[in-house]
């Protein structure tokens, strides 16, 4: 009776993926630009008020 070795050529391939798409997205996060605190403040309001009508203004 012959063994045959498995094939091991995928399973470092998948590995340096997983590996290299962790470190660029730990990179994006450390490294990302922030924005202004006046912008982001505009930004919150904006977003957490209602819509204006037209009426209304």
């Amino acid at each position: 009776m012959s063994k045959k070795r498995p094939n091991n050529f995928i399973a470092p391939i998948v590995i340096a993926g997983i590996t290299a798409g962790f470190f660029v997205s730990a990179y994006r996060f450390v490294f990302a630009k922030l924005k202004p605190a006046d912008q982001q403040l505009k930004h919150d309001y904006a977003a957490n008020t209602p819509p204006q009508k037209k009426d209304e203004s």
